[in-house]
This record gives C-alpha cells, structure tokens and sequence, in this order.
C-alpha cells in the first residue's frame, strides 16, 4: 500500500490555498482549501491585501479566549493579539459567563490523570496526552491566576484536603479533584473568573486588540495549507488580519443551532441555558479547510426545566425542586429516575456514592441501569404534585406556576389528566402507584433516594409543563495535546490551534467545573505552542 496522502499533499497538488473572491475584489468565504470561487477569479493569500497585521489571533473573547489573549500579553515578549468577539460583551456571549465560575485545579496530576481517564471510560479516541496534559497545567492553574493578581482573599477553595470525592465519586481518585472560585458574596474585587480575566486583558490593551461585534467569516491559507490569517466583519465592514504566528479558535460549542442539535445530539427540542451566541460558526469554517470532528455527541445537559404553556419563555435555571412531585411523559406514565437534581452534588455525600444511593443527574449524565449515559428525553413532559409541596416545587416568577403561565391546576388527577391530555387511567394509576411507594418508603420502579419520596394526594393538584434543557456541547474540531487543531489525516493543520468548549477534551463522562479549567489550560498552552515557548 502507498503512503497515505495528506491535507498538505492535496493542497499543494491542486494549488487550494486560496480564497474565493465575490464581485471582484471583496473575500467571500470560500476558504482555504476549497476548490470553488464565488466569482471568476481567485488570489493566492500571498497576494492578499491585509488591512491589519497581528502575531497572534484570537476568535472567541469567553474564558478560554481571555486566557489565550492574557498569555500573548504575559508571556509573549511583545507579541501582538487581536482578539475577535462576534457578540457585543467584552467578555463573550458564550457560556462562561453563565458558568458557576469554578475553576478545577488539583495538587497531584498523576492521581488526577487517572481520574481522567476513569471519566473516559471506553471512549479511547480522546488519547492519553490530551488527559495527561491537562492533568499537568491543571496542577499549575492556582499559582498562575494568583500570579496574574487575583486576591487569594477574596476567593474560596474547596476540597484543598482531599477529604471529597468528585462529581463521580465512585471512581478511583475522584478525591483528587480542588476548585476554586470568587466568593460571590464576599469578594471586594471580582465575583466570576472571566471578569477577572477581562481586567487582565484590559489591562494590557497597549498589545490586545479587543473588537466587539466582530465575527469571524473565514481563515486564510497559503499555497500549503498553512493558515496565515483570518477574515471577520467590523460593523459591516470586511476586514483581513494577518497572523504571524497562529490563530487560536474559542468558538464554544454549537447548542444555540437548531439544525446541529438535531444532527448532533437527535435533540431539536431541547432549551440551550445560554451560549445564544454559540451556533456553530467556527465549526463550519474549520470544516472547510479539512478540520475532523470529535465529540460532537458530547455535552452537558438533558435534564427538565419549566417551560410555559405557549411555549415562548423558560423558568430560571433549577427554579423548580423536583424532590416534591413525579415528572411523566404524554402517555400519563413516570420513564425515568425522575430527581434529577444532582446535577451539582459535588462534592458527593455518601448517599450519593452508594450503590443504593446511584440516582439524580450528573451534568446530564443519569443512572440507567447501573451506568450513567446521556439519556434522550421526550419532547413534552409534565412535573405533576399537590398541593402540599406547590410553595417548595416552584421557586422562580412570582411563585405561582399558575399565573406566570407555566402550569395548570384541577381539583382531581382525572381533571387535570384533562388539561394537559394525557390518558386519564394511566395518570391516575401512575400517581396511586407512587403514593404506594412513598407510604412503603420505597421507588420499586426508579429507586428515587427515600428522602424524596413526596406523596401526590392532596388537591389541588399541578401540572407544569417540561422540557430537555441543554448546557454546553463539547464537539467540535478535533485537537492534539499541543492545543494544535487536525486534519481527516490526523495531522496539524498549521498555525491554527484551538481552546475551551469549541472541540473540548470530554467524550464521555464530566467533572463539574473542568469546562472552565480546560478553557484557561488549553487556552495558554495553545498560544504558547504558537509562539514556540510550550
């Protein structure tokens, strides 16, 4: 058998390293490697005019775009950034600034590392470097955001001792998870690492370029593939920035696009919690050039939120506390280990390690038959309870579900089977099945823990309307451990490196506060294997 071509040989055969060009002289979005032009002539990028020249080129101004632009400031010895945001929040319109602010860190990467691969599983194309080497600049994530000024004072550390285990507790080493976080309450600085991060960056504008509403449209190549620079929208106006030494993409994920939702993660009904801004863009454009895809099947979400009767607004985040009813499907029926409010226990109580106590939902992860998938929830639900637990079930708007327009209300489980049409026998079997349970203090069906056990048997009764909720998806262009993004053939496609939730590390199972802390790790580590001092 020959010798498998790669990118670079059938570019460099077919002379791709082009953009197309549009009515004449204006980019289109034709691409690196594409062989199409959307007009009758093409330009080599060596021809191209640049209108602005930078070393460094960051896409994506959330966390993992804040820590590749503050290591350019730091670490760069004069090094220029351009840093690019298509929303207009200095910050990012993605997902970090809706993040819990928590940062993982650990003070043994060896133990740590394990831990990593034991959340792999058998999902073995995520290879070993990538974990070990986050394992390793996750030990050192600590000593750099102090040393980048923030105030230990005004910060809060959890599990310094290792006295807990992690989000997965029962596997081997998940005690040797820390996290660290700004004291949302008592800090007198910064209450969310990214705001933090962005007084690092602002504080080093005499060599970061921070554009708002600045999306990008496309790389550039050369004739090998090679990309050399980037094209992006300022206001209206395309612009074409060189890069001398690499563009770094912190696109974050796809959630916020219907269509790769339904693609992706068979979920076009699902709610993305934030990240408006997160729709796919980066993916399409790396896509273009030859980028491969991992974990495109990988996120956190698929748990239950309120949504409202017509469809057109959400409840808060965890707003409502489903310890105090039963969730169940169109057909009047419980399908699942309906307490899915796990989704933060970490540190884990033995409860929640035990096999008895195996229950909830771990960022979307729920306990299936003794193992924890990513579970495909129905696209209308119903969270069914009484009277005597409808001030604890519902903790958003004015704390009537009824009048904020989420639930409805009936005297019996026959009349409210009625309002939301489902069958009537089979809700008012499901509900005097679970009152049986709740008085013999055991879920036969779905082992819900004992202390959730809540009868629904005193009217009137609610039913407030359900649907899947998303986080975060963590697919997207695949990447090595130096941060550099691939090709089909697994090589580096050159100078363009990646960081955060845009082709994250996670395939299978996740630790809660690791988005973050892969954001900050990967987004140094992608500028330094740019600038050449990894």
């Amino acid at each position: 058998m020959g010798k498998m071509a790669t990118r670079r040989d059938f570019v460099a055969a077919t002379g791709l390293g082009v953009l197309g060009l549009a009515g004449g002289a204006a980019l289109g979005l034709a691409g690196c490697g594409s062989g199409t032009s959307q007009g009758n002539a093409s330009a080599q990028a060596s021809e191209v005019s640049w209108d602005e020249e930078y070393d460094v080129i960051v896409v994506g101004a959330g966390l993992a775009g804040l820590a590749a632009a503050i290591t350019v400031a730091t670490e760069g010895d004069g090094a220029t950034c351009l840093l690019l945001e298509k929303s207009d929040q200095p910050a990012g319109g993605g997902n970090s600034q809706f993040s819990s602010g928590s940062v993982t860190y650990t003070d043994d990467a060896e133990a740590f590392g394990s831990y990593l691969k034991e959340l792999r599983g058998d999902y073995t194309g995520t290879p070993d470097d990538i974990l070990e080497v986050f394992a390793q600049r996750s030990a050192e994530l600590r000593d750099w955001v102090v040393g980048l000024g923030a105030d230990e004072s005004d910060m809060k550390f959890t599990n310094e001792d290792g006295s807990k285990r992690g989000e997965f507790g029962e596997l081997e080493n998940s005690e040797s998870y820390r996290y660290m976080s700004f004291n949302k309450k008592e800090s007198k600085s910064f209450t969310h690492i990214s705001h933090f991060a962005l007084s690092v960056v602002e504080a080093h504008a005499d060599v970061i370029t921070e554009k708002t509403k600045a999306p990008l449209t496309d790389l550039v190549c050369d004739a090998e593939g090679a990309v050399v620079g980037v094209v992006y929208d300022e206001r209206g106006k395309e612009m074409k920035a060189k890069a001398n030494k690499g563009v770094i993409m912190c696109c974050g994920g796809f959630e916020n696009d219907t269509v790769m939702r339904q693609d992706y993660l068979s979920a076009p009904h699902a709610h993305p919690v934030a990240g408006i801004n997160n729709t796919g863009d980066g993916h399409r454009i790396c896509a273009k050039i030859g980028a491969d895809m991992w974990h495109m099947h990988s996120c956190a979400g698929f748990w239950t939120n309120a949504v409202s009767l017509d469809g057109e607004k959400y409840c808060a985040y965890r707003k409502i506390n489903k310890q105090n009813g039963i969730t169940v499907g169109i057909n009047g029926r419980r399908f699942y280990m309906d307490y899915d409010m796990a989704v933060s226990g970490w540190p884990q109580s033995d409860e929640l390690v035990s096999l008895e106590g195996d229950v909830g939902c771990r960022h979307g992860h729920q306990q299936f038959g003794g193992e924890w998938p990513l579970l495909p929830l129905p696209s209308v639900m119903w969270f069914i309870y009484d009277q005597d637990h409808a001030e604890d079930a519902y903790t958003d708007g004015t704390g009537d579900p009824v009048a904020d327009g989420f639930a409805v209300s009936a005297d019996s489980i026959e009349e409210l089977a009625a309002l939301i049409d489902v069958p009537e026998s089979e809700l008012t079997e499901t509900v005097a099945l679970w009152n049986s349970y709740c008085e013999g203090g055991k879920d036969l069906s779905f082992h819900r823990p004992p202390s959730t056990l809540n009868p629904v048997a005193n009217g009137p009764f609610y039913a407030m309307k359900c649907c899947c909720e998303l986080l975060n998806t963590d697919g997207g262009p695949r990447r090595n451990a130096k941060a550099q993004i691939l090709d089909t053939a697994g090589e580096p496609i050159a100078n363009l490196y990646s960081a955060g939730e845009f082709g994250s590390l996670w395939a299978h199972l996740y630790q809660g506060s690791c988005n973050l802390s892969e954001c900050l790790v990967f987004g140094r580590l992608a500028v330094q294997s740019a600038l050449g001092i990894a």
